[in-house]
């Protein structure tokens, strides 16, 4: 029979048994909960501050913001009291915070951006660079960690002792609780001590909290809907829009010239940094074209993370603040719907759209996302034949030049370009030895491991601007009319560095507009917001497609600019597409990933080798039979091949064969066509 403890159960324990039974005698007791609630809490905002000292002030000086905090994990705390085996049910639910804490406290090692809920929804489609952040020893620690409290929590729900459910109770506290609760959030409000709007996610997290700020990203989603939403709000923003005057594609007048937008990832000009000296300019190229051409300073939504806000902003633009707190679109709407972008407006106007990018595929699911924003064709990393990589394991972007020009060489229509970067990305290394002819940092900040960040991160940024300087000359020298666009996505973690000031916001990276003809509009020349991009590229050449593109040139100067394009957004994406007559925007049916078409040419068997022909084969092609992957050995664009010691009955014994392209997560991106094996008669 099972026993219920109701009383202290020392005598079971043997040793230990007097502090066993403190447990025990408490355990059931509502006081023990909310004293743990509040240790649980310091230890969380200890761990999200990565300091005793910044907690203790957040108590001290935000009091209502920190038992807020409380009372969110009082509240989930609180139902350990319903299990009965209670020590149980008290470890998993304090487990959950203090992973979050542990988590949140690593995130910020490496980057500005805090832990929220879409972290965790996209951890599978960003774990290949998980190495990058962390050592296989952390990785090995941590997995450890972490297979080791499930197996506690697993021990303590089949050992542990039975506590009896006090229903009543447990009612009466918790209801208690949740007014108090309640109560405080609605006093941090009246005293400007809580907010739900977070402009600036890190500050937020400070300000108010990490348990406060990560539940409002779990359930704050979307663009909220407008007071008076309805079709007159809708008809009357539409009413002030200028008419389509864009010539239909197959008019002959109509300017077409090609347009290039390239994403430099963390890529700014570090001569914003107050006081630090360098033995040469990193970017003379990109330095040169900015004193040549429509340029700015470019506010974008990220710092240090979160690369794909900034090209959500771009491609579509709209506002991300205008979502949930943390949020990233790419995760959440744009994986069920479509909108208006650029590359869909360009479409309409006889254009065709490629994306490409020097990494993984399905990072950000970019592999699913980019068809619902209008790209005919995607290439990726695992479609590049000849990549090559720095010490970090960043793709060069030396390699975008090749694949950029290889698409306006191969196309007779105008061609839209949408080129993301990675080699500025992060970790940079804390020991870094310099070459030879690097530029490095000679004043204005200390020796050690932050210089080392610098030196690093200043000589990959030199690479970059040596990819921007090509790619311009390569566009000057053609006869096509191309408008050629770069911009950072965001400032690199780095430049938060303690003891190191910007001369502009951390919010602020540059931009570049290149014409390689006389454009008959010229561009803004000045600061741009992200969201902005998209419609100023747009006047520039001359295409009114588009009622996203058509609002920002109307509604730009207007005081309820920012207001009215809420409620466009949330129509376009969350109501009833008024703005384009209560229909669904159309969907990109089939979206190619690479260029250049994967294709089986041929197969035999030499030796111990299954042997595949074709063209464009790459590092992550993977021969299959019959839907099974093999172990796939790339020996050039035209040729891979399997080892088996049988490779024939490999063959005698599948009916079809395939090459897929597989990311490093196992994704497969694409796969040829089926060849159909011909096997010989056998007696």
């Amino acid at each position: 029979m099972n026993q219920t403890v109701t009383t202290s159960p020392s005598k079971r324990f043997g040793i230990g048994a007097q502090a066993a039974g403190r447990l025990a005698l408490n355990i059931h007791r509502a006081p023990f909960y909310f004293l743990l609630a509040f240790v649980l809490t310091f230890a969380v905002e200890c761990l999200s501050r990565r300091s005793i000292s910044a907690a203790a002030v957040f108590l001290w000086e935000r009091p209502l913001a920190f038992f807020t905090n409380y009372g969110i994990i009082l509240l989930t705390v609180l139902p350990a009291l319903l299990f009965r085996k209670r020590v149980a049910g008290l470890v998993l639910l304090t487990s959950i915070w203090s992973i979050l804490g542990v988590a949140q406290c690593i995130v910020l090692l490496s980057r500005v951006s805090p832990l929220s809920a879409v972290d965790i929804a996209i951890v599978f489609s960003v774990i290949t660079i998980i190495t990058v952040y962390l050592s296989p020893f952390q990785i090995v620690l941590i997995g450890l960690a972490v297979a080791g409290l499930l197996t506690s929590i697993v021990f303590l729900f089949i050992k542990s002792a039975r506590y009896k459910v006090e229903w009543k109770r447990f009612a009466v506290v918790y209801l208690a609780s949740l007014l108090a609760t309640v109560l405080v959030i609605l006093g941090g409000f009246a005293t400007g001590q809580l907010s739900d709007k977070f402009p600036n996610l890190a500050t937020a997290y400070n300000d108010y909290g990490f348990p406060y700020c990560f539940g409002i990203s779990v359930v704050d989603k979307g663009v909220d809907r407008p007071d008076e939403y309805g079709e007159k709000l809708i008809t009357d923003i539409l009413e002030e829009l200028p008419k389509n005057d864009s010539l239909p594609p197959s008019t002959d007048e109509i300017s077409r010239p090609n347009v290039i937008v390239v994403q430099l990832e963390s890529f700014f000009d570090v001569k914003y940094l107050e006081g630090v000296t360098y033995s040469a300019d990193p970017i003379p190229y990109f330095t040169a074209l900015k004193e040549q051409y429509p340029s700015g300073l470019f506010h974008v939504p990220v710092i240090g993370a979160g690369t794909v806000n900034t090209e959500f902003e771009v491609l579509t633009g709209m506002n991300v603040m205008d979502f949930g707190a943390g949020e990233y679109p790419f995760r959440s709407i744009l994986l069920e719907k479509t909108c208006e972008t650029i590359a869909y407006d360009l479409l309409s106007s006889g254009y065709r759209t490629h994306a490409i990018h020097n990494h993984e595929g399905d990072f950000y699911m970019r592999n699913e996302v980019y068809k619902n924003l209008g790209f005919e064709d995607f290439t990726s990393i695992e479609y590049f034949e000849n990549p090559t990589f720095n010490e970090n394991n960043w793709a060069h972007d030396a390699l975008l030049t090749d694949e950029i020009l290889q698409i306006l060489h191969t196309t007779e229509e105008s061609d839209f370009i949408f080129a993301v970067s990675v080699q500025g990305h992060g970790k940079y290394p804390d020991s870094y030895t310099p070459a030879a002819d690097d530029v490095l940092v000679t004043g204005g900040m200390e020796s050690g491991t932050v210089r080392s960040h610098y030196n690093y991160y200043i000589n990959q940024l030199r690479e970059m601007d040596a990819f921007v300087g090509a790619l311009y000359e390569a566009v000057m020298a053609m006869e096509e009319e191309t408008i050629l666009v770069f911009y950072g996505d965001h400032l690199p973690s780095i430049a938060r560095d303690e003891g190191i000031s910007l001369k502009t916001s951390e919010f602020q990276t540059e931009y570049i507009i290149i014409s390689n003809y006389d454009t008959p509009v010229s561009a803004r020349d000045g600061e741009l917001h992200a969201y902005q991009l998209f419609p100023t590229v747009m006047e520039i050449i001359g295409n009114d497609e588009g009622v996203m593109n058509r609002f920002h040139r109307a509604y730009w100067d207007n005081e309820k600019y920012l207001e009215l394009l809420s409620s466009l957004e949330y129509d376009i994406l969350y109501g009833h597409r008024i703005a384009y007559g209560n229909t669904e925007y159309p969907t990109m049916e089939h979206m190619q990933m690479g260029t250049r078409p994967i294709r089986i040419t041929g197969y035999h068997v030499e030796g111990e080798y299954l042997y595949v022909t074709g063209n464009h084969f790459t590092a992550y092609s993977q021969i299959t039979l019959d839907g099974r992957e093999r172990k796939t050995e790339w020996i050039n664009s035209t040729t891979l091949r399997v080892a088996d010691n049988d490779p024939a009955r490999l063959i005698e014994r599948a009916d079809e064969l395939t090459v897929r392209q597989l990311s490093a997560t196992g994704e497969v991106l694409s796969e040829t066509p089926r060849i159909i094996l011909l096997h010989p008669e056998m007696n």
